[in-house]
Parts: C-alpha cells; sequence; structure tokens
C-alpha cells in the first residue's frame, strides 16, 4: 500500500492538474453546472432546500453533506443572523454552520435579501449637485464670450439685412430683450427694427409684446434698413443695456463674470447721476446699489427708496433711522443727496470711499439670492431624488427636472421628454447605444450619471465590493495584521471602507495604493511583487470562466481576490443584482470548495489519511488559535497524531487542551507553507505507523460529520 504521505503528494505536486481532473468526471460536472445554472432562480430558504440537487452540493461543499437530511435544523441555520452571536447559528460550535449560512443571503424570514435599487448612485449625485452649483459659473463664462464678440462685431453692421443674416449677434440680441430666436421670423424683425417709435401706428407699437419695441429702441436704423452716415447701429449705452440685459436674460446675472461687467458699468455711469430721480430712473444703478447693501431690489418700492436715499441721518425721526433693518441707513449713508434729492455744489454723488465700499459690498453679496435659492433647489433634489424609481418619476417631476437638466448644461424649456427618456434608458457604454448616436457630449454626461435600465426602471447600484465582500476583506485584512499596531489597523480599515465605494473602475482601484496595499495585504501577497498589469488581469478575470486568467496554472492563488470584486471584464465596476441567493465570491467559493470535497473524498476511499492530510492543508491557513482546531474533530486528529498527544486529552478542560496544543506547535508555523508541509509529513508518517495494521475503513467519517 502506497504511503499516506506520497499519496498526498500525488494530489498536491500539481493541485490545479488535480482539480482540473476532478472537475472532469462525469457526475462532478453535471453538478457543478447545476448548480451553477440554477442557485440564481431560489428565492428563499425553501426554494433551495426544496431543491434536492442544490442543497446537496451546497451541504457537500461545506462538509456537512452527513446533515442534508436535517432540513429543519438547516433552515434555522440559514435563517440566522449570522452577525448576532446569540442567533441560532451562533451559538453552535461547529464552524462550518457559520461558513455555510454567509455564504448565502438569506433574511431571518427567509427570503433572499434584496439589493437596493438607485436612480442615482451616491458619486452621481455627488457630482451633480457640483455641477448644478457650477452652472452660474459656466453660464457666466458663455455669457462673458458672448458679450465680448457682440461689443466688438455689433458696430461693424451697416443694415437690417446684415443683422438678420449674422445670427450670432441677433440671437444675443434677441434674448437680451426677452425674445425667443426660434420662433421670431426675419420678416417681423426687419419690421419691427424699421419702426418709427414716435408713430403709435408703426409695426413695432401694434405688436402686444414690450420686447419688440424694447428692441427697436435700441438700434438705430432708418426707415429704409440702413444706418445713418456718420451713426452707428447702436450708440455705447445702447450696447452695454444690451449686454447688461443679456446676462440676466441668460441667468448668468449673479456669475462672476456677471457681477463683473455690472461692477463696471456702476462704476463707469454713477458719476452721471446728479439727482436722486436719476438714480431711480436707472434700475441698473439703483439695483446694483441696493444688492450691495443686503436688500432685495424686487422687493423696494421706488417711494421708500427715494425717502431713505434723501433722509437727514442726523435727526432720528427721519425714514432711514425709522427703518427696522439698518441696510437702508447704509444705504442712505453711501449717497450725498440733500433732502431734497439734489446733490450740494461742489459734492460727488458718491466720494471715492463710498464708491469704493459699494463695489466691496456688492462684490461680497452679489449672489447671495442666487446661492439662496440654489440652496433650496439642491435641498429638494437631495430629498426626492432617493425616492425616484424609474425615468417617468424624475421626468414628471417639475422641479427635479430642471435641476438635472440645468445641471448637464441643457436648457429645461426647450430639451423634448422623449429624447431624454431615450437618452437616460441608454447604456453609455454601449457604442451602439441611443445615447451614443447624437454625438452630444452633454447627453452622454447625463445618461452616465444616472442608474435606469432599457426597461426605464432604477437598477441597482453598482459596486466594486458587495457588503459581504467589504466585511470579508477587512476581517482578513485584520487576521493578517501582523505585528501592526490595533489602532493603526483600524484606521487602515476605515479608510478602505470609506474609500472602495468610491471607486468606479479598476484603473480608479489601481491609482489609490493605498487600496491596493490593503487588498493585497488581505489576501496574503503582501510579500509578493504583483503589479498593476497583473492585478488588472486578475480583477477582471470571471472566476467561473475556465479560460480566464484566474483559472491558468500558476494564477489560481489569486481566485478569492478576483471574486472578492465586482469588475466587468472592461474594467468598470458592475451592478450588483437585485434578487442573489449567492453573492459572485460566496458562488465560486461553493463552487471550489465542492471541487475540493470532490477530491478528498476520492482520495479517503483509498486511505483515511490522505483526506485528513488535505483536508488540514485546506484549512491550515484559518487556524489562528488552538480553539480553531479543538473545535474541529478532523483537525484535532491531525494534530493529535502529529504531536502525539492522546486522544484523551479531550476529556480534560478545554483551556488544558488548548495549553496542550501550544506548548508543542507554534500555530505560525501553518501559515509557512514550507513548515506546514513538514508538519503534514510528520503526520501522514505518523498516520501509517499507527494505522499499519489496520484495514483502510472510514475512519474520517466520523472525524468529518458534525455533532448531533
Amino acid at each position: 500500500m502506497i504511503s499516506t504521505y506520497l499519496s498526498y503528494r500525488s494530489y498536491t505536486a500539481d493541485l490545479t492538474k488535480t482539480l482540473t481532473r476532478v472537475s472532469l468526471e462525469a457526475q462532478v460536472s453535471r453538478d457543478a453546472q447545476y448548480y451553477k445554472d440554477n442557485i440564481g432562480k431560489v428565492k428563499s430558504v425553501d426554494d433551495f432546500i426544496d431543491n434536492t440537487r442544490l442543497f446537496s452540493y451546497a451541504m457537500k461543499a461545506y462538509g456537512l453533506e452527513d446533515m442534508t437530511y436535517a432540513k429543519a435544523f438547516m433552515r434555522k441555520v440559514l435563517e440566522s443572523d449570522v452577525n448576532d452571536s446569540k442567533s441560532f447559528v451562533g451559538k453552535l460550535t461547529d464552524p462550518r454552520f457559520m461558513a455555510l449560512a454567509k455564504a448565502f443571503n438569506f433574511s431571518t424570514d427567509g427570503t433572499v435579501t434584496t439589493s437596493p435599487v438607485a436612480a442615482q448612485e451616491t458619486a452621481d449625485e455627488n457630482d451633480t449637485i457640483g455641477l448644478y452649483s457650477e452652472q452660474r459659473i459656466r453660464l457666466g463664462t458663455a455669457a462673458a464670450s458672448g458679450a465680448e464678440y457682440y461689443q466688438n462685431n455689433i458696430g461693424t453692421v451697416r443694415s437690417v439685412d446684415e443683422l438678420l443674416s449674422r445670427p450670432q449677434l441677433l440671437n444675443y440680441a434677441l434674448v437680451a430683450y426677452g425674445l425667443d430666436p426660434n420662433i421670431t421670423s426675419n420678416v417681423t424683425l426687419r419690421a419691427v427694427l424699421t419702426s418709427d417709435l414716435s408713430d403709435s401706428g408703426s409695426y413695432a407699437n401694434q405688436l402686444t409684446n414690450p420686447g419688440y419695441r424694447a428692441l427697436a429702441a435700441a438700434f438705430s436704423f432708418q426707415p429704409d434698413g440702413s444706418v445713418a452716415a456718420g451713426e452707428t447701429v447702436q450708440s455705447n449705452a445702447q450696447i452695454q443695456d444690451t449686454v447688461y440685459l443679456n446676462y440676466d436674460a441668460t441667468g448668468a446675472g449673479a456669475s462672476p463674470a456677471g457681477a463683473a461687467f455690472k461692477t463696471k458699468y456702476y462704476q463707469d455711469n454713477i458719476s452721471s447721476v446728479t439727482t436722486v430721480d436719476d438714480l431711480l430712473a436707472n434700475s441698473k444703478l439703483i439695483d446694483y446699489a441696493v444688492t450691495a447693501f443686503g436688500l432685495d431690489p424686487v422687493l423696494q418700492s421706488k417711494a421708500t427708496l427715494r425717502a431713505v436715499l434723501t433722509s437727514d441721518l442726523s435727526d432720528p425721526n427721519s425714514v432711514a433711522n425709522k427703518q427696522a433693518s439698518a441696510s437702508y441707513r447704509a444705504l442712505a449713508a453711501a449717497f450725498n443727496f440733500q433732502t431734497d434729492g439734489t446733490i450740494a455744489p461742489g459734492a460727488e454723488v458718491q466720494s471715492a470711499d463710498q464708491l469704493n465700499n459699494a463695489v466691496d459690498l456688492y462684490s461680497a453679496d452679489y449672489d447671495d439670492s442666487a446661492v439662496s435659492a440654489e440652496n433650496t433647489e439642491t435641498a429638494y433634489y437631495q430629498q426626492r431624488i432617493g425616492s425616484i424609481t424609474s425615468v417617468d418619476d424624475l421626468l414628471n417631476d417639475g422641479r427635479l427636472y430642471n435641476y438635472v437638466l440645468t445641471a448637464f448644461g441643457l436648457d429645461p424649456n426647450s430639451e423634448s421628454k422623449m429624447r431624454l427618456k431615450l437618452i437616460l434608458e441608454s447604456d453609455p457604454t454601449n457604442p451602439g447605444s441611443y445615447v451614443n448616436t447624437v454625438h452630444n457630449e452633454s447627453y452622454k454626461a447625463l445618461a452616465a450619471a444616472f442608474n435606469f435600465g432599457s426597461d426605464g426602471k432604477a437598477k441597482t447600484v453598482s459596486s466594486p465590493q458587495t457588503n459581504n465582500d467589504l466585511s470579508s476583506i477587512i476581517g482578513l485584512y485584520s487576521a493578517q495584521s501582523g505585528s501592526a499596531s490595533p489602532d493603526q489597523t483600524t484606521a487602515e480599515s476605515t479608510y478602505y471602507s470609506e474609500t472602495i465605494s468610491s471607486i468606479g473602475s479598476v484603473d480608479d482601484f489601481l491609482k489609490d495604493q493605498r487600496l491596493v496595499a490593503y487588498a493585497l495585504q488581505a489576501y496574503g501577497f503582501k510579500d509578493q511583487n504583483v503589479s498593476n498589469d497583473v492585478l488588472r488581469k486578475i480583477l477582471t478575470s470571471d472566476p467561473l470562466d475556465p479560460k480566464s486568467f484566474v483559472n491558468q496554472k500558476g494564477n489560481t492563488d489569486f481566485r478569492a481576490l478576483a471574486t472578492a470584486f465586482n469588475f466587468g471584464s472592461d474594467g468598470n465596476v458592475l451592478p450588483v443584482p437585485q434578487l442573489q441567493p449567492q453573492d459572485r465570491s460566496d458562488l465560486v467559493a461553493t463552487s471550489d470548495l465542492y471541487l475540493r470535497q470532490s477530491m478528498e473524498q476520492e482520495a479517503g476511499s483509498d486511505n483515511d489519511g490522505v483526506r485528513l492530510a488535505l483536508y488540514f492543508q485546506r484549512m491550515a491557513p484559518t487556524i489562528t488559535s488552538p480553539f480553531s482546531i479543538l473545535a474541529d474533530k478532523a483537525l484535532l486528529q491531525v494534530v493529535q497524531t502529529a504531536l502525539g498527544l492522546p486522544v484523551a486529552m479531550s476529556n480534560a478542560d478545554i483551556d488544558l487542551q488548548a495549553n496542550m496544543i501550544t506548548k508543542k506547535l507554534d500555530l505560525a508555523d501553518l501559515q509557512d507553507p514550507k513548515k506546514l508541509e513538514k508538519f503534514i509529513a510528520r503526520f501522514s508518517a505518523l498516520y501509517d505507523l499507527n494505522n499499519s495494521d489496520s484495514s483502510p475503513l472510514s475512519l474520517a467519517t466520523m472525524l468529518f460529520s458534525p455533532p448531533k
């Protein structure tokens, strides 16, 4: 009879080749394929237990084959809260029950735990809010560019027809005066721009929209459409007015660029004011001043402002002094109007200091109202976006709709909701999807920011790791922390758990070497020189595909690392399936355990010692204390044999048993492959010596059976 150790080595010399051979055996192959094809259909513990082939497969994988008959018992195990030490499974001493329970996503009511759906994931929600907050700046930049072009080129226009033929200039003016370039015909515009506004019967005066009269007044075209010799199509004042109005009409009035233009306008024109009525007649100047002193121009009446600006601040009964808000007194003090509304001879409407103070205050406060409105809309967005479950929900909520489109630089008033629906249902990563046929980067960004399927419904979130895999890697890291202090281990685990959720691709992950180092240490590769190129191949492998990188000879040690993450073959994070009785990592682990158990059973059919040796080799990395050994009869049998400990030791106090083991065995040696191999060789020799006269009866049957 071949020795136990030689037989053991025949299996482990090329373990990948051995496992591949076993996997190709007809029954093993059929069972594995059936499990892979059908486990995803399970919706409850009862579904699972009632499917004998699935249930038996999992029970064998976790070394519980002899308990397959105990369905009521196993239902309690699978419905236990694995995080509660007082739950049914938490009270069982045999770790195999806990391992099985952790491998499945069953709730305490027996149903499969559902993964949450979200129209938008946290990172995309934050990005959308950021884009919305930046939209005033973006609008201002675009408006400033438009203003520069308009100011540099409007003076070259010499006729109405030339203006009508230059849409960039024409549309700029139309928007400034509240007219829609898309619906205003050139015939109408020509008639308006050549109207004599002093003639009540002229074309512009017959139209109900005052924007047309304002447009006509902004230009100096003669009745024949020409510009008089020596004149310009617009005076400097008309150009300034047009630019000013365009900033506000495009929503850029409260942008930094808009504020800069309004400040320049104020500085250039305030000195022309000689009476309070001059100031009140110029809405641009008075609005600037009122805003600078913290008042809302929309809420102020001209009568009140006149009374405030002409107040004698030395008189406690003056209008300014009787206002509750000190802003009115500050406004009055910012100008040099006398009580009759005039300015004293030799004085200016504002001194240099008063002017500079007003400009400083405006620069600090010009966007307060806009920011407050933005914060209100952002609060609504944050409150509502979590309840959106479909594209229709998003498109039918007017405030959300406006918020989202504004954030992505789209005009809510001109977009087609039908087109937007098609865009939001598109997959931006698919070159053939609808959004990639319209060649608009804003649409692509919009589609990428949301999490809708082709049916218009919100999908589950995309995550680089499931909650179970995250918990697992943190546990593995803690076990591998070695000489690191508890505080350092906690700090690294905190960083990892708080950062990993923001990772959207393998490349994102590889850029953060702190995350990479954490994962490599957790899975025992800290001291190996694993390059980013190799890591990319590992993390984009499909562990269920026999042809993938981690299933090739020499790479199988990386399988656990590959299954711990949820990256696709393209490197992007995948959505988590909504209903999954097992995460991918647990499915792969179950399949691997079943294959390993099949190999060990095959070995044990000839020699129980070989099965024990193979089992010990597999379990050694999990042995963290002598109690890990004492809780597992098969591990204990190997240790007792190898160390020459008596079977009767099991009758002693548990702490005494633990002490007997640690006196003869340094548990750290089991984590060293060479020392582990020597230990197994020692066990094998002593096993053969102890069983030289015995027939190969199934001693391991008792050892691998859990307590009844």
